[in-house]
């Protein structure tokens, strides 16, 4: 799931002007920056625009903040921005009227863009880089576009004082005098909209109590920001403070505090200044829970984990406890624990280690999945690649195994592609994937831009799932499926049934870019079964819920409102489930085509059935519910009008487990093409 969060990152520390002192550490600030947003917040890296030195001129800057963040279509209203700058600050005496109602000589603070102080190219005067009152403007823009969810980050400074110390640190100091910058030069610079808001009082960039913005800036008027080894004074601490807060629990003043507290240099404080700088850091937006954390609870059997044979836990699995299940959040393991005892949807486990008490409830990762036939890997490389390879095979020997940090997948090496269950080729800005397993599913794909360890990690999460099941299958002939082509504007059945017992299914959507079929589940046991059918998408190694219990969205918001919710129920004995789905996601650029055959789409339909509700569903890797289009639920021998059907529609899961008896789970493995066009083609081998 991508994060809401969006950045335009600036570091400048080689400036154009020679009479400017030259920096040490932005550009490494700026990447450090960058860095903690991929890895650690995880933002994709086109939702991030960096400028480094040369790039970081004024027009480039303003030309950025217009099309990556004002007129950005992916940012909506609400979602995280986050605008940094590391670089010389300065101030530059204002024009004549610059301020409303005050004639007294004043002065303006300017961030001093990578061509500050030099010509501009039509030789009208100098650049004045972005003055307070534009800055002002921009994020005023901003926040009437996309919200007011702005962190605006500056480490430098505007006006320090000429103490000895100050002088002394000279050499560090995110300041630079003006030069011959004048104020004529900063009208001409301004923002458009800013030409519009004089400015009313002289409070910089640190105004008191913005409303469009929290700023966070190193220091206080009068003193210094500097660099050091470990870079920008602000930055650093920042950065500190990211590694030893819950940020899912922190509000900007709240880490400030701790800055000011844990300070580098001690006598510089940090400022944090905002109307909204009491919420929690962006807002709380990228700290969503992580469906890969699984409930824990200690109980009188013992600790009790939330997933179970039908999420693929075995025994002698080992998962790590946690305190909480937010993402891009501090969360250290307190303990560790090994499953001892497995049960369809849920386990028991034992501790193995632990740092702290452990709490009664908690959240649980699976370090290592124990499972018994490793997923096996063959690295090639290229030319360019060579080295990367070699580098990749260290981690992967061949006959040696590996548990994968990130999914706790074994995973192991092989010289032979025919002893693989993946190929991986290497090329300098690329790797071409190749499958060799009996799916069909075997034409070799590019991947640009990709990360080779990740790609093994996802692909080998992907198999765990696919592979997953019940061996001795209860249901297998006790349940009966059936699949159609749906009419997209009727929401119909169109044609018999297409389900190919094993084989592939073959479905014709008629249309491109809405892929729908009709599913039939008809329940032939003497058991209620909780039904959940699962998307699983080869060419991007994800697995969508496209259905569970209860997930109907044919009623009206009005409706919704106006009658209770009613608990999900299972599929009760006899009973019909027929449910109109669309495969999710569909990307074009994942199509396999060959000369001008049409364009198809190949996947599995993956159904979990179980007399116990299933629990734990994040546990799929990037697991999204869609809304299905659900028909009647046929159940048999229930009168509308009945006082038995009202308290079976009134059934919860619980007590619907205690009335079934049963433990039954079994699980359908459904091969799908999607084909536009009568014709048909397959690769060879379906």
């Amino acid at each position: 799931m991508a994060s809401p969060v969006f950045a335009l990152i600036i570091g400048i520390e080689s400036y154009k002007s020679g009479s400017i002192w030259n920096l040490h550490s932005c550009v490494d600030d700026a990447e450090r920056v960058e860095r903690w947003l991929l890895e650690d917040i995880d933002v994709p890296k086109h939702q991030i625009k960096k400028l480094l030195d040369s790039q970081a001129t004024k027009e480039n800057i303003e030309r950025a903040f217009m099309e990556h963040l004002i007129n950005n279509p992916d940012i909506h209203h609400g979602d995280a921005m986050i605008v940094y700058f590391a670089g010389h600050g300065s101030r530059v005496t204002a024009p004549r009227d610059w301020y409303r109602g005050m004639r007294k000589h004043r002065s303006v603070e300017v961030l001093c863009t990578h061509d500050y102080d030099t010509k501009d190219a039509r030789d009208l005067g100098r650049i004045a880089g972005i003055s307070d009152r534009s800055m002002s403007a921009m994020l005023g823009d901003l926040s009437a576009v996309k919200g007011d969810n702005i962190t605006f980050i500056v480490d430098a400074c505007f006006s320090p004082s000429q103490t000895a110390e100050h002088i002394r640190e000279r050499s560090r100091t995110r300041w630079t005098p003006p030069g011959k910058t004048t104020g004529e030069d900063l009208y001409r610079g301004l923002w458009p909209s800013a030409r519009a808001q004089p400015q009313h009082a002289q409070f910089g960039f640190l105004e008191p109590c913005p409303t469009s913005h929290v700023i966070l800036a190193a220091c206080s008027p009068g003193n210094i920001a500097v660099e050091g080894k470990e870079g920008g004074r602000l930055t650093a601490s920042l950065m500190q403070g990211f590694a030893a807060l819950t940020l899912h629990r922190t509000s900007y003043a709240q880490l400030f505090d701790y800055i000011n507290r844990a300070a580098l240099e001690p006598g510089h404080r940090a400022v944090c200044l905002g109307k909204h700088k009491n919420r929690i850091f962006f807002n709380d937006v990228p700290f969503v829970t992580d469906g890969k954390f699984l409930s824990v609870a200690y109980t009188d059997i013992g600790i009790r984990v939330e997933a179970g044979y039908i999420h693929g836990i075995i025994e002698g699995c080992e998962l790590s406890l946690h305190l909480h299940n937010y993402r891009c959040s501090r969360n250290p393991a307190v303990a560790s624990v090994t499953i001892a005892e497995v049960h369809p949807t849920w386990s028991l486990a034992q501790i193995k280690t632990q740092d702290m008490k452990v709490p009664r409830t908690c959240w649980a990762r699976i370090t290592h999945w124990n499972n018994e036939n490793p997923f096996r890997v063959k690295l090639k490389a290229s030319l360019a690649s060579m080295m990367t390879v070699w580098k990749l095979k260290k981690g992967f020997p061949a006959d040696a195994l590996r548990i994968l940090r990130g999914t706790g997948i074994t995973v192991q090496g092989v010289e032979d592609s025919k002893e693989a269950d993946i190929s991986i080729k290497v090329r300098r800005r690329s790797i071409v994937v190749k499958k060799h397993d009996s799916s069909g599913m075997n034409n070799p794909r590019i991947v640009s831009d990709a990360n080779a360890v990740k790609l093994i990690n996802e692909a080998a999460t992907f198999n765990l799932h696919l592979q997953t099941g019940n061996p001795a299958k209860p249901l297998e002939d006790l349940v009966r499926m059936e699949l159609y082509d749906v009419n997209s504007f009727s929401f119909s059945k169109v044609g018999p049934s297409l389900l190919n017992p094993g084989g592939r299914t073959i479905i014709h959507p008629d249309d491109s870019t809405n892929f729908m079929f009709d599913l039939v589940i008809r329940n032939g046991s003497k058991v209620g079964l909780w039904s959940y059918v699962l998307a699983m998408d080869p060419d991007t190694y994800s697995v969508a819920l496209i259905y569970q219990p209860g997930s109907d969205d044919t009623s009206s918001e009005k409706s919704r409102q106006e009658s209770p919710a009613r608990p999900p129920t299972p599929l009760f004995p006899g009973g019909v489930l027929d449910v109109v789905l669309t495969w999710p996601n569909l990307d074009r650029s994942t199509y396999q085509t060959q000369d001008l055959h049409p364009p198809h789409k190949l996947g599995f339909l993956k159904v979990l059935l179980c007399s116990t509700p299933i629990g734990s569903l994040g546990l799929f890797d990037k697991l999204q519910v869609t809304a299905p289009r659900l028909k009647p639920v046929l159940q048999p021998n229930r009168d509308n009008g009945s006082k038995v059907s009202d308290i079976l529609d009134e059934l919860s899961a619980a007590s619907w487990r205690a009335a079934s008896g049963e433990n039954m789970w079994d699980t359908f493995l459904i091969p799908v093409t999607f084909t536009m066009g009568s014709s048909v083609y397959l690769p060879s081998g379906l």
